[in-house]
């Protein structure tokens, strides 16, 4: 099991995944947050902040981890299939993402302890709007942006009795790219090969230490029919102080014009950045064919994140059921970021999260499908970005299953046992965010998503008799 484990944890780690989801919203300050669910949370709406389980890790709030009975490696993905609405205009898209990876194990009956890697957030966008000014002024514009932030995160979770704390600390690592075309056209969007095309771009280095904290207290209560029967009620709380990115942030910058007859040598499936790579780059070392406006290299900037607050509550009784609420809050109007226009100006965001789960049989082997766990849950979600005083928001329903498999481990006293683990987790979620009101874009998506999960006991001393 340890050596499969290790191997699939390498396998994983230099399989290179893009932890990025295509849509246009992402062309908004950091691009398109990731919430870090795991695949058994995201299947129940995405509970966090008051979700437990002692076989997989509940990310956003670390007070869980203490709850973890066995070394648990987890590992998630997603497949993103969109479709994307304007008022004239339609189109699809499909991408591939790594949601998470993880190896965590407990140290003592109080203290767990783990790594993780996850996606923080990703830009990966490509815009275009033409502008009539007058009869004979028309400008077209592009905008496309690409890049991903990662969080290397170490994480510790402490329980006494029914009470548990936890903090994360990180490493965000990555690179937001973000350029832009404006040439002009004529009312039958022909290129003017006599005129000029402007080209912007902002390149931002990210290095930084975050973290994050939680807390979470387990109430159990018994039965009044059943004094056997015992029920649990979890309390949870997890969040982060505002975060400063300054010192190994960096921004490059640029203005620049050239020819617009030179757009003839583009493909039409080229995108801005291949473009620049393949033609304009390499010709503007050897020559005077791109004019330079304005250029800042390796600049220092600060980017702040406004703090953020989880509150949730779950219920529970044993493996047979569980089911909560939860309820974020992030107020992004405090954001400040290193894009210096009306992109930057964010507003307050909130995310609002129920599901529930259910075991058919807990008690039984017999019958393979009865030990199936099935989820449903939902969320909805006010976004940080507003466009034409038009909020963005988004809505999502999710369904999944849990799919057990028998394992061997040691007890505490080294002796083998057998024990059911969920193994596989598969989801579907099903929603869209936007809108086309007011020349916007609506995206009607769903998502595929898959959580592995593998299970051991580690460091257990054996006795002999």
């Amino acid at each position: 099991m340890r050596k499969s484990l290790l191997l699939l944890v390498l396998t994983v780690t230099l399989w290179q995944v893009n932890a990025q989801e295509s849509t246009p919203y992402s062309r908004y300050g950091l691009g398109n947050l990731f919430d870090n669910n795991n695949a058994q949370s995201a299947q129940m709406g995405g509970l966090g902040a008051a979700f437990q389980s002692g076989e997989t890790v509940n990310y956003l709030n670390p007070a869980s981890y203490a709850s973890l009975q066995l070394t648990t490696f987890d590992a998630g993905f997603s497949g993103n299939f969109s479709k994307i609405k304007t008022p004239t205009l339609k189109a699809k898209q499909n991408n591939f993402s790594l949601n998470y990876l993880s190896l965590f194990f407990p140290i003592n009956k109080y203290w767990t302890s783990g790594v993780a890697l996850l996606p923080f957030s990703s830009k990966s966008y490509a815009i275009s709007q033409t502008t009539t000014f007058d009869s004979t002024s028309i400008v077209k514009a592009e905008y496309e942006g690409s890049g991903s932030l990662y969080n290397l995160s170490w994480g510790n979770g402490f329980r006494y009795k029914g009470f548990s704390v936890g903090f994360n600390i990180g490493y965000l690592f990555g690179k937001l790219n973000n350029n832009a075309f404006a040439y002009n056209v004529d009312k039958n969007g022909t290129i003017d090969n006599s005129a000029y095309t402007t080209w912007s771009f902002t390149n931002t280095k990210i290095s930084s230490f975050i973290w994050n904290a939680g807390a979470q207290y387990n109430l159990p209560i018994k039965s009044k029919k059943d004094s056997n029967k015992i029920y649990n009620i979890v309390f949870g709380l997890s969040g982060t102080a505002p975060l400063k990115f300054g010192k190994g942030t960096y921004l490059d910058n640029g203005l620049y014009t050239f020819q617009s007859s030179t757009l003839i040598l583009r493909n039409s499936d080229a995108g801005i950045n291949d473009f620049i790579s393949d033609y304009i780059q390499p010709t503007s070392l050897t020559s005077d064919f791109i004019d330079t406006l304005a250029e800042n290299n390796h600049v220092s900037t600060t980017i702040r994140i406004p703090a953020t607050l989880n509150v949730g509550i779950m219920a529970y009784r044993g493996l047979k059921w569980k089911a909560g609420i939860d309820f974020k809050f992030q107020p992004w109007s405090k954001y400040k970021g290193y894009e210096n226009n009306a992109a930057s100006q964010l507003n307050n965001a909130w995310r609002i999260a129920a599901g529930a789960e259910f075991l058919p049989n807990d008690k039984t082997v017999s019958k393979f499908i009865t030990r199936l766990k099935y989820r449903a849950g939902f969320n909805y979600t006010k976004t940080n970005i507003t466009i034409n005083d038009v909020a963005i928001k988004e809505f999502g329903i999710n369904f999944g299953i849990g799919i057990p498999l028998i394992v061997t481990v040691p007890n505490n006293e080294g002796l083998l046992q057998k024990m059911f683990v969920y193994a596989f987790n598969i989801g579907l979620e099903a929603g869209s965010r936007g809108t086309t009101q007011k020349n916007l874009v609506r995206e009607n998506f769903f998502r595929l998503k898959f959580g592995v999960t593998l299970n051991d006991k580690w460091f257990v001393k054996r006795r002999y008799y």
